[in-house]
């Protein structure tokens, strides 16, 4: 075995299905058990390697069937070996017919379905969320929270946006065959930004420019962790040529 533990890396999750749908479990509820990874891992005979993606040594596959939830796989991380007979042992309790009553769940749990990688690092943030309210393995509640979409979000409608709005007549000359912007931009929980950092320019000249035009954009995405507003701050890049501009004179 080769250790390494480190919470504060990034963990694979547990996921749970739904429906149509398959959602990433912010918290394993198996996480209730205390001393369940050391149990697991003394448990085991074989090879395995515990890794900072992975530190309790396994991932768990959830159903929720006529609003029941219940414990359907458990795997090594990154072998994928099955390790159901292990938890059988820990849970003391069977598989029936693939499945085990999570009876022993019980309080408020996020889910969330197309995570948005590049909002955060550790937190995991997602265009959909799902509250659900377990009592004793069954879900008395299910709540969907949907991120606030932005029609500006795509790399090349963002760009089209801002060179439309540039104020061309107050630009000096541009020198060169292309320009590069990356900009900081916070919004509000309405999507409408409020703060713009010019990071980088190649035309530093017309960085007021640039900042005004990205300043008019009508909205930023919104997003929600665990149903609460998630504040963040978020960097665009683009590049243009210096003929593309003749389009959007104005």
């Amino acid at each position: 075995m080769v250790a390494n533990q480190s919470k504060a890396t990034s963990q694979i999750p547990d996921v749970i299905f739904f429906g149509k749908d398959t959602l990433i479990f912010y918290d394993s509820p198996l996480d209730k058990f205390e001393g369940i990874s050391d149990k697991n891992l003394s448990l085991r005979n074989d090879e395995y390697v515990v890794s900072s993606d992975c530190w309790k040594g396994f991932r768990a596959e959830w159903r929720i069937i006529d609003d029941v939830l219940y414990l359907s796989n458990v795997f090594d991380c990154h072998s994928e070996k099955q390790l159901n007979p292990l938890i059988e042992e820990i849970l003391r309790t069977k598989f029936t017919d693939g499945l085990i009553k999570a009876d022993f769940v019980d309080g408020v749990y996020w889910a969330g379905k197309n995570q948005v990688y590049e909002q955060s690092f550790y937190t995991p943030i997602f265009k959909q969320e799902m509250k659900f309210v377990i009592n004793k393995g069954r879900v008395v509640n299910s709540t969907k929270i949907e991120s606030i979409p932005c029609e500006y979000s795509e790399e090349g409608d963002l760009k089209n946006f801002i060179l439309k709005n540039l104020n061309h007549n107050e630009m000096n000359d541009l020198k060169g065959e292309s320009i590069t912007i990356s900009a900081n931009l916070k919004s509000d929980r309405a999507g409408r930004v409020r703060e713009v950092k010019i990071e980088h320019s190649t035309h530093s000249e017309s960085n007021g420019l640039f900042k005004e035009a990205i300043m008019k954009l009508p909205c930023r995405p919104v997003y929600f962790n665990k149903g609460e507003y998630w504040s963040s701050e978020e960097s665009i890049y683009f590049s243009f040529k210096t003929k593309e501009l003749k389009e959007y004179v104005r």
